[in-house]
Order: structure tokens, then C-alpha cells, then sequence
């Protein structure tokens, strides 16, 4: 499937009378700025892996077409409560393995519980997995102790407008990648222009998104 990039800029700007300024604070400004330049063009890239491009063949990691509809949580909560603040540590258990069992049914078995997957939600869900369980055993001990291979990561994007989501991917099927972020080009630094008395650096980048071979290969939750 085809998918388009998106190019993006930046531009610094900082004066002599600046830097002369900020050198009687021993603050090296153009060496700070060039920092917020980069951490701005790499937050943008971020973006770019979770939610792709608008208006572009450019999709993100939550928004691909492809992607196949997300699940619901159990409703094993207090009085049937599918959030998980109204679960227990077994309960938001169970709905991890819930995930994992709609993750075997997509890929026709392909997927064995040893298999290398990484699980990801945002870190406020993530905290939920200290809740224990009435043996006093914890989420995150279960979910080791039962998915040797498993790796949780949290990314405050998935706190999404329609609701807590998470996702489980398995990192490849039979030597193929699930997928990958790709990049036209990752940071360009352009040479620095000199002007009367100031100076310009423009950096630029490009994203392709995320692009997804194997859309099986990741399962969803959405509402926890």
C-alpha cells in the first residue's frame, strides 16, 4: 500500500545583542536553542508515529485504516464496571489476557503466549498495574510471570479523545516485521546564516508515519 511523507521545518533565530546578553548569565543561548530547535522538530516526528499526517496517505500507529476495531473491557468491575478504577489487580488482569486472546484469534494461532510483544498504553493505565489481587500479587508480576517476553510501554498518546486505549503488539510474524516508523529523513541541520547582526539555522525532517505490514499482528482495547 502506498503511503505519502510530510516535510517539516523549523528556524532559529538569536541576535549579538542576545548572545551578549545572556553570556553575562553564563547561559550559552544559541547552544540552548539549537536544543529546543531539535526537541521541537523530534516531538513533532513522535506525533507523526502515532496519529500519521492529515490530509495525506500518512498514517500513525492509532489511526492506520487497516487496524482492526478494538475490543471492549470486561465487565468485571464494581457493579459491572468496565474502568479499570473500578477494578482489581485480577480484573485488569483479565482483561490483558482478554486482549491477548483476541491477538491469537486474528493471527490463526500464529502467536504463542513465549512470543516477543510489546504491550502499550498511556501511563495513567499503566499505573493501574500495581492494583493486586487477593493473593496480593501484583499486575505487572502476573503479566511476567505469564508472558516471559513481554515489554510494557506507555506514551501519553494513548489517552485518546474517544478513551483510555491500549494495544498489543506482536513484534513480528515468521521474520516479518509487525511494522516500523520510517522517516524520509530523521533532522537535517542547514548550514548557519549569517545576517547584519543576528544569525538563521533552518533544520528540517520528514516522516512517512507508521507504516503497518501485518495489521493482525495488533490487537485493541479501547474504554479501559
Amino acid at each position: 500500500v502506498s503511503r505519502e511523507s510530510y516535510l517539516f521545518q523549523t528556524v532559529t533565530q538569536w541576535g549579538e545583542l542576545e548572545l551578549e546578553r545572556a553570556g553575562l548569565g553564563k547561559i550559552n543561548y544559541a547552544s540552548e536553542m539549537n536544543i529546543a530547535s531539535a526537541l521541537t522538530m523530534d516531538k513533532f516526528m513522535n506525533k507523526s508515529y502515532f496519529f500519521g499526517v492529515s490530509g495525506l496517505k500518512c498514517y500513525g500507529l492509532l489511526n492506520d485504516p487497516a487496524l482492526i476495531a478494538p475490543i471492549t473491557p470486561l465487565a468485571s468491575g464494581t457493579s459491572g464496571g468496565t474502568l479499570w478504577s473500578t477494578k482489581d489487580g485480577a480484573a485488569i488482569y483479565a482483561d490483558v489476557a482478554a486482549l491477548f486472546r483476541k491477538l491469537v484469534a486474528q493471527t490463526k494461532g500464529l502467536i504463542e503466549r513465549t512470543a516477543p510483544m510489546t504491550l502499550a498504553l498511556s501511563p495513567e493505565m499503566e499505573a493501574y498495574f500495581t492494583n493486586t489481587n487477593q493473593y496480593n500479587v501484583n499486575v505487572i508480576t502476573q503479566l511476567k510471570s505469564n508472558f516471559p517476553n513481554l515489554v510494557v510501554k506507555a506514551a501519553v498518546e494513548y489517552a485518546t479523545t474517544g478513551g483510555q486505549l491500549m494495544q498489543l503488539i506482536v513484534n513480528d510474524i515468521a521474520g516479518q516485521k509487525t511494522g516500523y516508523c520510517a522517516f524520509a529523513e530523521k533532522m537535517r541541520a542547514h548550514p548557519v546564516k549569517v545576517e547584519l547582526s543576528s544569525f538563521q539555522q533552518k533544520k528540517s525532517g520528514g516522516s512517512w508515519g507508521a507504516i503497518i505490514r501485518q495489521p493482525l499482528a495488533i490487537a485493541q482495547m479501547l474504554g479501559l
